[in-house]
């Protein structure tokens, strides 16, 4: 087994910073896994409402779906 570690933002560079570490046999394996994590949630999309109010919100959306192999930025033996 093998930790990938996804980079999906990065709040240096933008306003918003993303990653996960997960564990898995294949990178292949590792971006389903991170998908899978992802739908249990609401779906394809996952949202985080962080403020609501009447009249103002801020929400967080994570597409599952443009989660790739290409996204892996570090692999470590387990």
């Amino acid at each position: 087994m093998k930790s990938y570690h996804f980079s999906l933002g990065d709040s240096s560079d933008g306003p918003i910073g993303y990653c996960a570490r997960i564990t898995a046999a294949t990178k292949e394996d590792a971006v389903a896994r991170l998908q899978e994590i992802l739908h249990a949630s609401t779906g394809t999309c996952w949202e985080v409402e962080i403020h609501s109010t009447k009249d103002e919100y801020v929400a967080i959306y994570l597409n599952s779906d443009a989660v790739s192999v290409a996204n892996i930025d570090e692999v470590n033996e387990e």
